[in-house]
């Protein structure tokens, strides 16, 4: 069969393409040749076959092992040219194109792979655009080949794909089509040109290796310049890649290889403010990212800090050392204020980037002291409360807490500007900063200083209840406080408890204030006084009690407990005068003396003398009281004063039986105070007593006579009361004047004493009359019984007067009707007077005089006035009255 003959020359022909392919392999024997033949037979006997592209195929596979490059290639052609749809045509073409590209015709080389590219066989279409790419590189048409090459890592690494480990090789292909990539950035705009490329092409998931094998290539040439600008590239065109952040250390490291240490720190600075925590990029990433950030932030961010802060300290120290007034000043503020920012800056990222790591608590006190440097008062304050008591176990916390205090004393300093409620809010603020720290930091030596500066704000808040609970804790505070501060707390203690009027435990706190303090402290006086205050206060709050006994017990011991006080003095007077009011006199007159002996010159000693005088009128010892008026005569402000008090002394010198000082004051008010003129009547009329009981008769003459012309020369003045002691003054001299009338006997010649009797007569009833003009009833009776016995007397005296001697019966007789001739007018006058004065009855007086005018009457006139009265007993019942009355008879008269 032709058929199977040719079936067997072919499979022959293979087996010793086989075989010599055997033979090459293991004995390096070339006995190609024979196939060779074998299939150059099959061709020329059968030009037509259809299969002979296979042979075509094999035999240019014999070629190529013989080394026949000429033939080979011819073969390869024929088979393209004769055999278009042929099954080895894309495989034939592709070698073609090797071989183009080996003998160095890039040109056609390129065609070739286009060729097979258009074919689009799956087996060959990836190192055809492989191929094509570094025919297209060879010819130097750089940008062509990278589109080409971009197409093998399309299919090499698909979209699902993801590069997690840069650094790790990929398939070989893949690796040498990423180098040629970079050679072909490097011959053309370097960095730029990838970005470039993509932007043209369109994004790939592969994009990272790429830039990442191009500037591992950079490096490898010790382009760094280059590298890092390949980095920047991606960067840039992916800003939120989880490759961005390592890209910005290769840069760092690269430019640290470099030795570049000024660009090193921008990076660092560009690191941070990129991939830090409040970075939009780390919001973005997985955990694996942010770890890889926090890596290097750690170091990054307290580099960065502690640079600017002692940056920012020198500043500091440079602008300290400048004058007031240097033109530098301006620049270093400037420097301070930056260094200052950015490592306050740089500390806060970092304590909130890692809250726990174990240098977090100095960076956050660092953060704090930065902010002080900067005056942002209440930033400070935070971060250094943050530091004293966010971590317990941080050697300084306390140092830190402690700085909280000492800022808000900077602070407050800079408050004379804000308002009383915004300085009210703060001052709160600052309270609690201290009771924290002390609640925190018992143990600290300061922090029973800081507890004295509480106490401290609390009094003077006059938040007493919180001051005292503050001082005692003070007081008994477990560690040795300073004596000074003790005693502080102790006086604060003092003052609170006064100011709640708790005065009991204010006077004992006060006690140890001044038990501990040294004399010779300034406040010593002042407390010593508000100790005695706090024994006054228990006096007054037993008088708001009502017991005003306590009260004087508790103003007496403010002596007792403070004798220099200067409050002693009036506790005492108070004392003094509640005693009175409790008519404990004694007491009283006690405390009032010691009072003017120890406090001569005190605003009250001129009261003194007014209730000592009381105090002694009380316990009627009379000269006392006296001798006080007469103190208060010399205290006294106005004339009116005086004129009372010494009437008064002059009363109780009288009462005590003093008869040389009452009448050395009555007299001294007489002459010195006319008015008002019924006191002056008063006075008068006392001396002249006092002169009548020491018998001194001219002197009490002489002002009873003052009584009488004062009556007499301003009768509008004169009351009823005056014209009485007128009419009694002016009933002296009467009285007198009826003494020396009465005691004139009639003797003969009786001529001479009748005239003499006469002329008394006369005088003495002027006298009466004289006291019957005041119209004062109870002398105007005795006045008129007076004038009327003036006339009886003479009248009786003229009956018994002497007779003559001599005379005879007749001439008797006579002698005695001569005698009662001259008598009977004169008793006819002394009856006529004394029915006068009898006649006042009906007037509604019946004095004693009226009545002894009736008596005289009665004698005189015995038929008319000497008629008994008919009594009768006063009837109880109708029982009582005697049988012998009728009822219904009149009374006889």
């Amino acid at each position: 069969d032709p058929q199977l003959t040719l079936s067997i020359q072919h499979r022959l022909a293979d087996l010793s393409l086989e075989r010599g392919e055997n033979l090459m392999a293991e004995k390096a024997v070339d006995e190609m040749q024979t196939a060779i033949d074998a299939y150059t037979r099959l061709l020329a006997q059968n030009p037509q076959r259809e299969r002979n592209d296979e042979v075509l195929y094999q035999l240019a596979k014999a070629y190529e092992l013989k080394g026949m490059s000429d033939a080979h290639m011819a073969t390869l052609e024929q088979l393209i040219s004769t055999h278009p749809k042929s099954a080895y045509w894309v495989e034939t073409q592709f070698r073609r194109g090797e071989l183009l590209f080996s003998e160095g015709d890039y040109l056609l080389a390129q065609e070739a792979f286009e060729a097979v590219l258009q074919r689009e066989d799956p087996k060959f279409q990836t190192n055809a655009w492989y191929m094509r790419g570094w025919s297209q590189f060879k010819q130097a048409n750089y940008s062509d080949a990278l589109q080409s090459f971009v197409q093998v890592l399309d299919a090499q690494l698909p979209a699902e794909v993801i590069a997690a480990d840069l650094a790790a090789p990929r398939a070989t292909q893949v690796e040498d089509v990423l180098r040629v990539m970079g050679l072909s950035f490097s011959y053309l705009e370097r960095a730029d040109s990838v970005t470039t490329l993509f932007a043209r092409l369109g994004g790939r998931p592969y994009e990272v290796l790429v830039y990442d094998r191009y500037a591992n290539l950079l490096l490898e040439k010790e382009q760094y310049s280059d590298a890092m600008a390949t980095w920047r590239a991606y960067i840039a065109r992916h800003a939120a890649s989880r490759w961005a952040a390592p890209y910005q250390i290769r840069i760092i490291e690269t430019l640290q290889k470099a030795r570049f240490l000024q660009e090193v720190h921008e990076e660092k600075v560009r690191f941070v403010e990129t991939y830090g925590i409040r970075s939009t990029w780390w919001a973005q990433q997985d955990a694996e990212s942010l770890d890889f950030v926090r890596t290097h932030l750690q170091s990054f961010l307290p580099e960065l800090a502690d640079r600017h802060y002692v940056l920012g300290q020198t500043a500091q120290k440079s602008l300290q050392a400048l004058p007031a007034n240097s033109a530098k000043r301006s620049a270093f503020e400037f420097e301070l204020q930056e260094h200052f920012q950015l490592a306050a800056h740089y500390y806060a990222a970092f304590i909130e980037t890692f809250p726990q790591h174990p240098q977090t608590p100095e960076r956050v006190f660092l953060l704090a002291e930065s902010q002080l440097a900067l005056q942002n008062w209440l930033a400070a304050i935070e971060a250094f409360a943050k530091a004293g008591y966010d971590y317990p176990h941080y050697p300084q916390a306390a140092e830190a807490a402690f700085a909280v205090l000492s800022t808000w004393q900077s602070y407050a300093e800079q408050w004379q500007n804000f308002s009383a409620e915004q300085q009210e809010a703060l001052q709160t603020q600052r309270q609690a900063a201290r009771l924290r720290f002390v609640a925190a930091y018992p143990n600290d030596l300061r922090a029973a200083e800081v507890l004295l500066l509480a106490t401290q704000f609390e009094f003077e808040r006059q938040r007493f209840d919180e001051t005292i609970t503050y001082a005692e804790k003070l007081l008994n505070w477990p560690l040795r406080t300073a004596p000074e501060i003790r005693l502080e707390a102790q006086l604060l203690q003092a003052h609170s408890l006064y100011a709640l009027a708790r005065y009991a435990e204010a006077e004992r706190a006060y006690s140890l204030v001044l038990q501990t303090m040294a004399p010779q402290d300034k406040r010593y006086l002042a407390l010593r006084d508000n100790l005695a205050a706090c024994v006054y206060k228990q006096g007054e709050q037993a008088l708001q009690a009502g017991n005003k006994a306590a009260a004087v017990e508790q103003f007496l011991r403010v002596g007792q407990v403070a004798p220099d006080s200067s409050i002693r003095a009036n506790a005492e007077y108070d004392a003094a005068s509640y005693l009175i009011e409790l008519q404990d006199w004694p007491r009283a007159i006690k405390v009032l003396t010691d009072f003017r002996a120890r406090y001569p010159q005190h605003e009250l000693i001129h009261t003194v003398p007014a209730k000592l005088a009381l105090s002694y009128r009380e316990s009627e010892q009379w000269t006392l009281a006296a001798d006080e008026l007469k103190r208060m005569i010399a205290l006294a402000k106005t004339d009116e004063e005086k004129r009372d008090t010494l009437y008064i002394a002059a009363e109780l010198y009288d009462r005590a039986k003093n008869d040389a000082a009452a009448i050395e004051s009555y007299r001294s008010y007489a002459n010195t105070y006319r008015y008002p003129a019924d006191v002056w009547g008063e006075a008068v009329n006392r001396l002249a007593e006092l002169y009548q009981q020491n018998g001194e008769r001219e002197k009490r003459q002489f002002w009873l006579k003052q009584l009488i012309q004062r009556v007499d020369q301003e009768p509008t003045v004169a009351d009823d009361r005056l014209r009485y002691l007128a009419a009694s003054a002016a009933n002296v001299f009467a009285d007198e004047a009826y003494q020396a009338y009465s005691a004139i006997k009639l003797k003969l010649p009786l001529e001479e004493s009748l005239e003499q009797k006469t002329v008394a007569l006369q005088q003495t009833m002027a006298a009466y009359e004289k006291v019957a003009s005041y119209g004062i009833s109870a002398y105007s009776t005795e006045a008129g019984y007076r004038m009327a016995e003036i006339y009886a007397v003479l009248s009786r005296d003229l009956m018994d007067s002497d007779r003559p001697d001599g005379l005879n019966e007749l001439e008797m007789e006579q002698y005695d009707i001569l005698l009662e001739e001259q008598a009977f007018p004169f008793e006819e006058s002394a009856i006529d007077i004394h029915e006068q004065n009898a006649s006042r009855v009906w007037q509604d007086i019946y004095d004693d005089w009226v009545k002894r005018s009736f008596e005289s009457l009665r004698k005189l006139l015995p038929g008319r006035y000497d008629k008994p009265e008919i009594r009768w007993d006063v009837v109880e019942t109708l029982t009582d009255i005697p049988d012998a009355v009728s009822l219904d008879a009149p009374p006889s008269s």
